[in-house]
């Protein structure tokens, strides 16, 4: 890769330590994070550097922190969106008008972002690959400082789909990637969080709302058998979706392995024990993004497109409106429903043509 700098946008656990890791690795890299929130990283604005512990170790400089996004994307051909998946509307809007030719926008995890940004930067929109989860496990444990317990390989997409694929040699050394999906919404259907954390968030909901009176919640030491039956459920209901889409999801399997059919004991074997997994803490309340990010950003989506390719999706429903009642928001009116993803109104056709030309 010619251009070694690449900019980070985002500034909690997953852009920290992609930040650190691609400088360790000889990339220049420049971080933004938004002025409401840049406050908040005093200690790596001041040294520019990020202490990695863990899979990820080392001390790593990056060029510059900084709350001003054309400075951090000026020069950048990759721009890596690392954040939750309800800032991407806000990244993409703050990226209108300043994507340069040429430049190209990387998200992890992609979580509907590619449809996202398409949507709000209209035809200035570059070239898109998103991914279908973090490349790793990671937490802030300290100031300026991350400890990385896993890193793994993800799967990627292009938007549009028939774009050309040599762009993805350089994706695989900023962060190495095991397959290549037919469109960015089967990437979007695979995304493993919204299957994995509805569960154990839903069964042990008094336990996180108490964890303050009782010490750190580790909600996979907390994986019960029940919540592995309620990610089961959810997980075969995303399946027939994308099944009505033309696609043939596995990705949990590819997560848990199972030796067959995958079960709810697969499930529970996999999660509860996993040592990449187990030290994760969290979540700390019933505010966590587990549950604000994974419902509207996640099940929401889902069921839309359920309902568009004509498949019940009742269990994640069920649990869509138990969150609702318990935030006392509306998920499903205020999640990404099909117009904020620039799909309302089409059909299964329509759209599978859209993700693969980028025009409608």
């Amino acid at each position: 890769m010619e251009n070694k700098r690449i900019a980070v946008l985002g500034g909690g656990n997953g852009a920290h330590t992609m930040a650190g890791d691609l400088a360790l690795r000889g990339y220049k890299v420049r971080m933004f994070e938004q002025s409401r929130f840049i406050g908040k990283l005093s200690a790596l604005k001041e040294t520019l550097t990020i202490h990695c512990t863990g899979v990820v170790s080392g001390d790593a400089k990056i060029e510059m922190l900084t709350d001003n996004i054309e400075e951090a994307i000026d020069g950048a051909k990759y721009i890596a969106v690392v954040t939750p998946s309800f800032a991407h509307e806000a990244m993409a809007e703050m990226l209108k008008g300043k994507i340069k030719k040429g430049q190209i926008i990387l998200i992890y995890p992609g979580g509907f972002g590619a449809l996202v940004f398409r949507k709000i930067l209209g035809d200035e929109c570059p070239l898109i690959v998103q991914t279908n989860n973090l490349p790793y496990d990671t937490r802030l444990n300290g100031p300026a400082s991350v400890f990385c317990s896993g890193k793994s390989p993800v799967s990627v997409a292009l938007f549009p789909a028939d774009a050309p694929r040599d762009v993805l040699e350089d994706v695989k050394d900023i962060s190495p990637f095991d397959r290549v999906y037919e469109d960015v919404l089967e990437c979007d259907l695979s995304l493993v969080n919204p299957s994995v954390h509805s569960g154990p968030c839903l069964i042990n909901m008094g336990a996180i709302e108490q964890q303050d009176l009782r010490g750190k919640f580790c909600m996979y030491e907390h994986f019960t058998f029940g919540a592995a039956k309620i990610d089961k459920a959810i997980d075969d209901e995303r399946k027939a979706v994308g099944a009505a889409f033309g696609y043939k999801l596995r990705p949990l399997e590819d997560f848990v392995e199972p030796r067959g059919e995958l079960t709810w004991q697969d499930i529970y074997m996999k999660m509860h024990g996993e040592p990449s997994l187990t030290p994760i803490t969290g979540p700390d309340s019933i505010w966590n993004r587990y549950l604000t990010e994974d419902c509207p950003n996640g099940l929401v989506p889902w069921s839309e497109l359920g309902r568009i390719g004509g498949v019940a999706t009742p269990v994640m429903d069920s649990v869509i409106s138990v969150y609702s009642v318990v935030h006392e928001r509306p998920w499903r009116e205020i999640g990404l429903k099909a117009d904020r993803l620039g799909l309302d109104g089409m059909t299964v056709e329509q759209i599978k043509k859209y993700l693969k030309t980028g025009r409608k």
